[in-house]
């Protein structure tokens, strides 16, 4: 008689294999499940007459549509960190960690995303990029130091600022620019504009309400 077998509750790991662009990546299950929704949804509520799921083998990979593998590979490794750490093998740039933060975001990986906005706190980043990071991905405490930011940069707003904030958004903050320009506290010119020692936070938080309350 056979004896039945059972899987070891701890040293037998489950694997799940995506498919991203042109290439497969097989994986460790848990963290997939175990810290997204999106994927523990997808992964294991699925119909019971489907007898090979998404993922099961390379023949039948989960699909992860219009996912850039570049971009998916800043996740893995935070998700997945090599042992002993090595820093080089970490995401390092700017673009690395927006990936991370914007995958994290997406498919609810909490962890990884407060990974990333930490990283990204100490590093030095445009103001217009970081407000569209800010409500692209939620980083609600980001938002108004960027736009106190930008409020006291010397470049003006110009068309691209536009396209990318939003006509509304770049008029409004173009509106506190100007009270910057006519600022009692500050001799203040058109391209010389000496307000590193001035905060507008509270004109910032204005300005926000007042889009959140017309959208």
């Amino acid at each position: 008689m056979t004896r039945q077998r059972r899987k070891d509750e701890v040293f037998y790991i489950t694997t799940v294999v995506f498919l991203v662009e042109d290439t497969l990546f097989r994986l460790p299950r848990g963290p997939f499940v175990d810290q997204s929704a999106f994927f523990r949804q997808r992964i294991l509520q699925r119909a019971p007459e489907i007898v090979k799921p998404g993922g099961s083998s390379d023949d039948v990979p989960f699909h992860l549509e219009s996912i850039e593998k570049d971009d998916f590979k800043q996740l893995l490794k935070v998700l997945f960190p090599p042992r002993p750490v090595n820093a080089t093998d970490a995401p390092q740039t700017y673009s690395e960690w927006a990936a991370v933060l914007k995958l994290s975001t997406k498919w609810g990986f909490e962890n990884a995303r407060q990974q990333a906005i930490d990283q990204m706190e100490s590093m030095s980043i445009d103001p217009i990029d970081k407000i569209c990071l800010a409500r692209d991905y939620d980083v609600d405490e980001w938002l108004a130091p960027a736009v106190n930011d930008l409020v006291k940069r010397e470049e003006p707003i110009n068309v691209n600022d536009v396209d990318r904030l939003g006509l509304e958004f770049a008029l409004k903050v173009a509106a506190i620019r100007e009270r910057v320009a006519n600022h009692p506290s500050a001799s203040l010119q058109i391209g010389d504009r000496q307000v590193e020692h001035l905060d507008f936070t509270s004109s910032v938080a204005a300005m926000l309400v007042s889009i959140d309350m017309a959208s």
